[in-house]
């Protein structure tokens, strides 16, 4: 932004002082700075958080996870002694979690074209079908697992008859390591139905597999980044702009929340005294090498196996979701988050107009000044988020500040909360973070016994972990949520949104489950767990 347009831009714009009380923080608030641990590598942090925000997510949330974890204690000693341990995951069972819930995220359409050669290899000719899928959880190569755990990276090649028919599992391509010229290396085979032992023994595998990059690299991409955008608002935006007013209700708890998680020692992914709750197959500072590949893509340059400084399609680098890949998602997951976000946009778009048509008044000329500031502040730290001159285009119809604040709130509210309940609904007894035994290196293989594949002290901490972590504990709802607008143009947008909502879940519910996914009555304002 040049010197003359910021000359321009500030022209007639009121005197905020920190005297008067204008900021939130009197402009000396929370603010971005790299990550310490990978600072090229995972999203800027607030390192800050205010009192005021650490208290209330003490007094709103930290509490919570003591009181979870007493109740749940309980349940997750029955599961540990209960035989079998884990569940025998049928195929239909494994299609269904891989292809409905929060794992068809990773599920990428592919021409035959681009599919490994392995599978043509192990199945034959393949074709006919509608279309084919694949989801791939190579990144959990890069974990160092505790001594006598394994992981393996796997993709799993899925197919429909119809375009929106049912999936079926065709293949797993599961890695193996092997010691070759002195090197650990990844060796893979094929697997498939007919390999009865080796395919059921390779499904474990891609559960565990989904189940980390779920909750370490993916989920992760609708936490982090987004702090950026939270601290800026509540320190550089008055609290009386349009702008502020929108987001707010948006920002509660989730600094404090990133926090907790990337910083408390105790947290689930930075643990280091083996905490009971700690599902994971390593320590924190292992499982948390995946951060990484849920921001910068993988494979990427610290990666222990097959370095890139050039992601792959399956995990590309993050950048700020104006247009969400979510969206994409062929499942009725991706139908969720679809419907909600027109919602949300809608909105938007009205708070949006109503900005623009005042622009040319004292008041409009201010607000038009802070939000240039807004976006070039984040966009210093947020790779994709749209600058000062920028965020405004096109000038009639601000199209670009609509797509940047609805992906803020859609993410923060929809996309984080839907990521949340579909997880605790697998439940642990489907989700083997930890598998004891070593993955399949030939087609023939003796069968395991399940209750050898996960141990009983495993799923104790699994199931604690799925009721204090990954279990939604909401503590503001957005179908109540209250923007106080000042105006009675926005008053009513807003009473029109909430109204939108309810109509959204009821069209939903003549489509799909609702109680699958999400319940409108579930969804939080912004991220509280």
């Amino acid at each position: 932004m040049t010197q003359s347009s910021r000359s321009t831009d500030s022209h007639h714009v009121q005197a905020y002082s920190r005297d008067r009380g204008d900021f939130m923080y009197n402009r000396a608030g929370p603010w971005p700075q790299p990550a310490p641990d990978h600072p090229m590598a995972m999203a800027a942090e607030v390192l800050h958080p205010t009192r005021d925000e650490k208290r209330d997510w003490s007094r709103h949330a930290g509490r919570n996870y003591i009181k979870t974890m007493l109740m749940s204690i309980p349940r997750a000693a029955y599961n540990a002694v209960t035989r079998g341990r884990v569940e025998d995951i049928s195929d239909e069972v494994f299609t269904e979690l891989l292809t409905t819930t929060i794992y068809s995220k990773y599920l990428r359409r592919i021409d035959l074209g681009q599919l490994d050669p392995m599978f043509s290899e192990a199945l034959g000719a393949i074709g006919g079908a509608a279309c084919y899928y694949t989801t791939d959880f190579t990144p959990i190569q890069d974990i160092e697992p505790y001594e006598g755990m394994w992981v393996a990276p796997t993709i799993t090649l899925f197919t429909r008859d119809e375009e929106d028919g049912p999936c079926r599992a065709l293949a797993i391509r599961i890695g193996h390591l092997v010691v070759e010229d002195g090197k650990r290396k990844w060796k893979h085979i094929v697997v498939s139905p007919r390999d009865v032992e080796a395919w059921t023994l390779a499904k474990y595998f891609v559960l565990q597999g989904a189940g980390h990059v779920t909750t370490l690299a993916g989920h992760p991409a609708t936490h982090f980044p987004f702090d950026s955008v939270n601290a800026v608002t509540t320190s550089a935006v008055p609290m009386d702009h349009t702008l502020f007013k929108l987001l707010f209700p948006h920002l509660r708890l989730a600094l404090a929340v990133n926090h907790a998680v990337l910083e408390g020692g105790n947290s689930v992914v930075s643990e280091t005294h083996g905490e009971i709750y700690a599902p994971y197959c390593a320590p924190g500072l292992r499982v948390r090498v995946l951060v990484a590949a849920g921001y910068v893509g993988y494979p990427h340059e610290l990666c222990t196996y097959d370095p890139s400084p050039t992601p792959g399609p399956a995990y590309p680098r993050w950048e700020y979701p104006l247009v969400p890949r979510a969206l994409d998602i062929p499942s009725d997951f991706g139908r969720v988050l679809r419907a909600y976000h027109e919602t949300i946009k809608a909105f938007v778009r009205e708070v949006v107009d109503d900005i623009l048509e005042r622009k040319e008044t004292r008041k409009g000329r201010e607000e038009i000044y802070y939000i240039k500031r807004w976006a070039h502040y984040i966009a210093h730290w947020l790779p994709g988020f749209p600058d000062a001159d920028e965020i405004l285009e096109p000038a009639e119809t601000g199209d670009t500040l609509v797509a940047a604040l609805t992906a803020y709130i859609w993410d923060v509210s929809v996309a984080h909360s839907l990521d949340h309940r579909s997880f605790y609904l697998l439940h642990p007894r489907r989700t083997p973070f930890r598998i004891r035994v070593p993955p399949p290196k030939t087609h023939r293989i003796a069968a395991v016994p399940r209750r050898r594949i996960l141990g009983g002290w495993d799923l104790f901490k699994s199931t604690l972990a799925f009721d204090m972590f990954f279990q939604p504990h909401n503590v503001a709802l957005l179908k109540d949520v209250d923007y106080g607008f000042e105006s009675d143009r926005l008053q009513k947008a807003a009473e029109v949104f909430r109204k939108a909502l309810v109509d959204t879940e009821r069209r939903l519910s003549a489509e799909v489950d609702v109680t699958k996914y999400i319940p409108l009555a579930e969804i939080a304002t912004s991220i509280q767990y």
